[in-house]
């Protein structure tokens, strides 16, 4: 079922980033990588959601009339296997709380992660901090703002954990396991 939903939601990157449709960037990345490694079982799994959204960069960068594999898409399977590889981490202390901070660090490290890299390469940014504050922060003219694709980074990771925890949890009670917990450890529980 994991299975499906990531095909779906790589399906959905193409239809919106082909389409550019008013939330691009709205997409579920990091949560993919990080939240569905956490619940996908199997020792290699972590590799299915890493490889699906490469899968979607090349298609989108053949659409775009870009390298098939750039630059861009060796930073983000870098960044996509780190975060995998942490939710693979998670799967054995699995846990609300772990799953929606380790999805929204994640989110926050691929926006800077990504804008720093665009920083570097890029010319059209003056060299210095405030060229590396203007790439976090408003981007270049003639585009959106970078902020906004934090935002809708962070819109689409969240909703996506949550989504995914709750089938997770439906999941479990239907076999007559207890849903996931909201602390990672027993004994944390606030007094």
């Amino acid at each position: 079922m994991f299975f499906i939903a990531i095909m779906l939601t790589a399906a959905v990157r193409v239809a919106i980033g082909v389409g550019q449709m008013p939330l691009v960037n709205c997409m579920p990345l990091t949560a993919i990588a990080f939240s569905s490694s956490a619940c996908l079982g199997r020792r290699h799994d972590w590799l299915v959601p890493v490889l699906v959204l490469v899968a979607s960069d090349v298609v989108l960068n053949v659409h775009f009339c870009e390298p098939v594999i750039g630059s861009w898409t060796i930073v983000s399977l870098l960044c996509l296997t780190v975060f995998a590889l942490a939710g693979r981490w998670v799967t054995s202390r699995r846990s609300v709380l772990l799953m929606v901070s380790g999805s929204l660090a994640c989110t926050i490290a691929f926006y800077l992660v990504s804008n720093t890299v665009c920083f570097v390469i890029s010319p059209d940014y003056p060299p210095g901090f405030a060229g590396w504050v203007q790439a976090l922060t408003v981007g270049l003219p003639g585009y959106p703002p970078t902020w906004m694709f934090l935002r809708n980074s962070l819109i689409g990771d969240l909703s996506y954990t949550l989504v995914l925890i709750s089938v997770l949890s439906w999941q479990r009670a239907r076999v007559g396991l207890p849903a996931v917990p909201f602390w990672p450890v027993r004994g944390l529980e606030p007094a």
